[in-house]
């Protein structure tokens, strides 16, 4: 029979996956639950990010029936990001030290709730009231999914099944953004909310009841010990101006092409949902993949992979805002969001592989901590501050900056981790 302390070592101990050519490619064959769960847990992560964008393209007719300012419309994508935020830690914590199944059940619950909710209301602060409860139900998810799947696949694959994970993300989020107003001009922005939250319910009781062969860790992760690491610290000061400039792009790039270059809210959600989302899921293959090979080679070529991403999407971010061609701004979107998303894979890999595995969804917890409450949470309402006092194209104009220096410091990150390598730490 094991002793506890046998089966607390073996705990996070995941075997490399045999490996198998076909099509003259290697493969490698991970076990049936462990696919299992990575299809499960992407396929919420597609809803969670679908009835998180949904709203933005709706903001011409929510404009239209309450007759309010873009700053408020702004307001709607803030304090969902705030409140967000402020219940990832709490949720990150837990989620280290009970069942991580049972908590992603009850936030899935939650937030297809609220979202169902916000069709039947009447007033902007009851809006604003149920997408501030989208954010809570929405903060169990994240924290304990991506913690899940790094513990259940080995670490030489991380940034590959992170990137596989977030082609979720990507996916909801422009469904969401290219339906949104579809949905709203075809049955009225009210069901347009009822349906998107229908298909949550149906998932509740699968992520209640899907088996993983890691268990949960009784150790406590402790924050300090988390800041006391320059990379991580970096890392989340690099993600803050990362998502920001992700948010400002999200909430207001389909009301910028309606603006500056003549499309129509149909045609605008047929670009997004025909560019954003082949450049997305090219973008984060690509940028896991790489990830990898490159951490195999070296420390810290996860981080570099960020940081030239970045730095390489940067330009024809800047073309995209300051055209006045139709044509360049749709082209450099497409390549914009190839570079832009290279990112997300090796982000939380980099963040798993700088924290213990008892650590893993608070780590990644206080990373969205941060980086919602400084940058999601800002982007939609600052925005939308410099848009009614300026114009839009200028408020556009921070996010490309924000990028920029999301580069500068991953590339940072990465000459960090190289030398903690180079002392054995």
């Amino acid at each position: 029979m094991n002793d506890p302390q046998t089966v607390k070592n073996r705990e996070f101990q995941v075997e490399e996956p045999r490996q198998r050519r076909w099509l003259g490619i290697t493969w490698p064959c991970f076990a049936v639950c462990q696919w299992n769960a990575l299809a499960l847990l992407t396929l919420v992560n597609l809803l969670s990010y679908f009835d998180r964008t949904v709203i933005f393209p709706m903001f011409p007719f929510l404009q239209d029936e309450f007759q309010i300012s873009d700053f408020r419309l702004g307001l709607l994508g803030s304090v969902f990001m705030i409140v967000h935020s402020l219940a990832l830690i709490p949720f990150g914590y837990w989620a280290d030290r009970a069942s991580k199944q049972k908590i992603m059940a009850g936030g899935v619950l939650v937030w297809s709730a609220a979202t169902l909710l916000s069709g039947a209301l009447s007033t902007v602060k009851g809006l604003l009231a149920a997408r501030a409860l989208v954010g809570v139900g929405q903060s169990a998810f994240a924290p304990a999914g991506t913690a899940m799947i790094s513990d259940c696949f080995p670490a030489s694959f991380r940034a590959r099944v992170q990137a596989i994970f977030n082609l979720g993300m990507l996916v909801g989020g422009v469904l969401g953004l290219a339906s949104g107003g579809l949905l709203a001009q075809r049955f009225g922005w009210r069901y347009a909310f009822v349906l998107a939250a229908l298909p949550g319910f149906l998932l509740v009781i699968p992520i209640y009841r899907l088996r993983v062969p890691i268990a949960s860790s009784p150790e406590s992760p402790a924050v300090w010990d988390l800041l006391k690491n320059p990379a991580y610290v970096m890392v989340l000061v690099g993600g803050t101006f990362a998502v920001f400039a992700a948010a400002a792009f999200a909430t207001w790039g389909p009301v910028f092409g309606t603006r500056y270059h003549g499309l129509s809210i149909t045609q605008m959600s047929v670009w997004m949902a025909v560019l954003v989302l082949t450049g997305s899921l090219a973008g984060v293959l690509f940028g896991g993949y790489v990830g990898d090979r490159l951490q195999a080679q070296w420390p810290g070529g996860r981080a570099l992979t960020i940081g030239v991403s970045l730095l390489l999407g940067t330009p024809f971010l800047l073309v995209a805002v300051t055209t006045d061609s139709q044509s360049k701004f749709l082209v450099c979107i497409f390549l914009a969001t190839f570079w832009l998303t290279c990112y997300h894979g090796p982000a939380t890999a980099v963040i798993h592989d700088l924290t213990p595995p008892h650590a893993h969804s608070f780590a990644f917890a206080l990373y969205l901590f941060v980086t919602h409450l400084a940058g999601d949470s800002t982007a939609p309402a600052l925005i939308g501050l410099v848009a009614d006092h300026r114009d839009l194209r200028l408020g556009m104009l921070t996010a490309v900056a924000a990028t920029f220096l999301a580069a500068l410091c991953f590339l940072l990150v990465t000459i960090l981790i190289r030398r903690r390598a180079n002392k054995g730490v």
